[in-house]
Formats: C-alpha cells, sequence, structure tokens
C-alpha cells in the first residue's frame, strides 16, 4: 500500500470513527429511556427494550454492536497513524521528558 494510499485510508477511517461516536452517545442515551407512565404495560415494554435487573434489553445489543464497531474503527486509525509515523505532540513531550528525568543521560534507568 502506498502512503498516499494509506492516508486517504486514514481519512476514511477517522470519518467512520467520528461516525460511530456520535451513534455511540445516542445509544447511550436511548439506554437512559423511562416509561412514561407507571402502568404494567409501559414498565413491561420499557424493561424489554431498555433493560431492567438482570436483562440487557434490546437496545443494549444494538449499543454493544456500535461500541465493537467504534473500538474496531479506533483501533484502524491507530495503527494507520502508527504506520505513516504520526504521533501526537503530547508523546513527543513525554519522551523527552522521560529523557530529562532519566539518571546519567543516555545511559538509561539500569
Amino acid at each position: 500500500m502506498s502512503t498516499d494510499d494509506a492516508r486517504s485510508m486514514l481519512v476514511v477511517a477517522k470519518r467512520a470513527r467520528d461516525k460511530y461516536d456520535s451513534m455511540r452517545r445516542k445509544a447511550r442515551l436511548t439506554l437512559r429511556m423511562n416509561p412514561p407512565t407507571d402502568d404494567p404495560g409501559s414498565s413491561g415494554y420499557n424493561n424489554l427494550m431498555v433493560g431492567g435487573d438482570h436483562n440487557g434489553g434490546t437496545l443494549a445489543g444494538g449499543r454493544d454492536q456500535v461500541e465493537l464497531v467504534y473500538n474496531y474503527s479506533n483501533e484502524l486509525v491507530l495503527r494507520l497513524e502508527k504506520a505513516l509515523g504520526i504521533t501526537e505532540s503530547s508523546d513527543n513531550q513525554a519522551a523527552t521528558d522521560v529523557r530529562n528525568v532519566a539518571p546519567g543521560g543516555d545511559k538509561g534507568f539500569a
């Protein structure tokens, strides 16, 4: 794979990750749904959809799937960035800080 192909794939992967992150937030909010009334029918339906006690609910299964796809796309972004040599400035700063703290200059900790 060429560098240009990897960069374009990274753009697509980041876009997908952002979309799944938005879906993930919406799924969490959906699981906070409450029944409109305290009658047994509304409460029972809400428990089937959202889950209650030890039941995960129908919507929890959807949330779990969105979470899996988000994690996959996030891992893809991280690996593409690593392959392209893209690092966060905080990573570079952390490496500099570790070198500055290491006793004896470049000798390391051992």
